[in-house]
């Protein structure tokens, strides 16, 4: 097995073309014309990987200081299994010896439905030895651990110096770190329940009780997370007499108490997730702008057992984004803001653990898009309930 260098022109282009756009999903593919581009100017490095004069793969590498990031490996399918692949990142390693390098692989998430894929990539790096850094990158909507072998300790600054220099268009990498947390603080809507239905349901029963407009589900989405009276006030006209707000707000809290559980459900992996953590020792308690009530009874009904503390918004206490009801519910489970982390899937949360001294994650399958929340400041991001026992754990592996 051979590398060869090649660039814009070379005859074996057609050729790479096919197993690259065969290897990889159009959504992590930048284009091989882009990437040969790339090549010609000096910012990369593509490989046909060559097998008794046959173009039996590519690679694309860049470098940068001490780092040698393998942005693309691929074997043709119909010369994998003969070990071909394992001489090839062997050949690399060799070719970047003295650098730290370094690459990427989906989070070993057990809930992805190519969790074995995973896990089998995984093993064949580990078995050519790479090291997990406990270290996740994200871009284009996908978020992966990176991997890394050639030196002792990966040098997260130099590697973060590179990803800076490659930002361009929809590639806007963003890398945070796993960290390990004694208790994990969790936001209730759009976070570990889904509650949009009988929000909406609740809100536009209250509407039609003062003879105001109904709302459309997406609406509603983006009137919670200030609480009951803010959603209130953001559902209704903004010149109505107090009398009508607190009709309104009477009647939403007396049928949403009759009806929140209608349509609400936990999203799809938050119950292993949560069974997950307290096997591994964490200290769970949820803290929301929901009333008080409501978050007692769901986190009963929905939870058990797995949730220690709740807390909910009440009279004559400040509301997230303020600290209180957070600090309250860190001191009664005896833990302290370095030692735990704020998981949310709003701005409010953001700001709340901001303001509470935590750390935070935003969870992507809630009220709240990756856009916006990158705008408010969002710097740890969990794609799916299982990346939050990996986040939440260094060291796993």
């Amino acid at each position: 097995m051979t590398l060869e260098k090649i660039k814009t022109g070379d005859e074996r282009t057609e050729t790479i073309k096919g197993i690259y756009t065969d290897s990889f999903p159009e959504n992590e593919r930048f284009g091989l014309d882009n990437i040969l581009h790339l090549a010609d100017e000096g910012a990369l490095e593509v490989f046909a990987i060559m097998e008794k004069a046959v173009t039996a793969g590519m690679a694309v590498c860049c470098i940068h200081g001490s780092t040698a990031y393998i942005c693309y490996i691929a074997i043709d399918k119909d010369m994998r299994g003969c070990g071909l692949g394992s001489r090839a990142v062997s050949g690399i390693c060799n070719l970047y010896k003295g650098k730290q390098v370094v690459l990427e692989i989906e989070t070993l998430d057990p809930c992805a439905e190519n969790y074995p894929q995973r896990k089998q990539r995984e093993s064949f790096y580990l078995r050519l030895g790479f090291s997990h850094t406990n270290k996740y990158i994200r871009y284009c909507g996908v978020t992966y651990e990176l991997l890394f072998t050639g030196t002792d300790n990966f040098d997260s600054g130099d590697f973060d110096e590179f990803m800076q220099s490659r930002k361009e268009g929809s590639f806007q990498p963003v890398r945070f770190d796993a960290r390990s947390y004694t208790t994990c603080i969790f936001d209730l809507d759009g976070t570990l329940l889904d509650t949009l239905d009988d929000l909406t349901a609740s809100t536009n029963y209250a509407m039609r009780s003062v003879g105001c407009k109904e709302h459309t589900k997406e609406a509603v989405c983006s009137f919670v997370g200030n609480g009951i009276k803010k959603l209130i006030q953001r559902a209704l006209p903004p010149d109505v007499p107090q009398s009508t707000f607190d009709k309104a707000f009477e009647v939403f809290k007396t049928h949403y108490g009759e009806h929140c559980f209608d349509s609400t459900k936990p999203y799809p992996g938050i119950l292993s997730m949560m069974k997950e953590l307290i096997k591994q020792g964490k200290k769970i308690a949820v803290v929301s702008n929901k009333a008080d009530f409501a978050v007692k009874k769901l986190c009963r009904d929905y939870f058990g057992d797995l949730v220690h503390i709740t807390i909910g918004e009440k009279e004559g206490v400040r509301k997230k984004p303020a600290p209180d009801t957070v600090i309250a519910a860190l001191a009664q489970l005896g833990s302290t803001p370095e030692e735990s982390v704020y998981i949310g899937d709003s701005d409010v949360d953001i700001q709340t653990a901001l303001n509470s001294g935590m750390d935070c994650i935003s969870v992507l399958w809630g009220f709240r898009s990756e856009e916006f929340l990158t705008r408010h400041g969002a710097k740890v991001f969990a794609q799916t309930p299982g990346e939050i026992c990996l986040l939440t754990l260094a060291g796993l592996h």
